[in-house]
């Protein structure tokens, strides 16, 4: 016969990691513990505004209209759940990349951060609202460079 002890087999350390790794996640999900950076009141007012003025105001400035800003989307797409968006620049020292849709009630679709040395590119898929304009928004050496197209839906998305 064999005798098993309570303790053969089980890696203490093993466990211990996965019970912190459990509880840090449960701290993260209820709010308790999160990125300085996500709780910021500028992130907030960005991703709160309803107008795309409003949104404008709190970046700081109106962004200047600029070749060196690509933006790629479908003019006619049937339907706006599903709106294939890609967004690229030229410029040197992009910093974040955003996507403005005017007619979504929060205009700002989304925020990206961009380190240094990495290629400034997005592709996403957004839900529109209705036919119109979609922006992109560039901040590069601190200045906004944009650039605008406009797509039809031909079924809502966005509700």
């Amino acid at each position: 016969m064999c005798s098993i002890t309570a303790d053969a087999g089980v890696d203490r350390q093993r466990r211990g990691f996965v019970a912190a790794g459990g509880a840090l996640l449960a701290l993260l999900s209820v709010g308790l513990i999160g990125s300085a950076r996500a709780q910021t009141p500028y992130l907030t007012d960005l991703f709160s505004a309803t107008t795309i003025d409003d949104a404008l105001a709190v970046l700081g400035s109106i962004p200047v209209s600029d070749a060196a800003v690509d933006l790629a989307l479908p003019g006619v797409v049937e339907d706006g759940a599903v709106v294939p968006v890609r967004v690229s620049s030229t410029l040197d020292d992009v910093e974040e990349i955003y996507v403005l849709v005017p007619s979504n009630p929060y205009p700002v679709a989304v925020r990206f951060e961009i380190p240094d040395g990495t290629e400034p590119f997005i592709s996403i898929r957004l839900k529109l609202a209705e036919t119109g304009t979609v922006y992109a928004v560039v901040r590069a050496k601190g200045r906004l460079y944009s650039r605008v197209a406009e797509t039809r839906v031909t079924v809502g998305g966005c509700v």
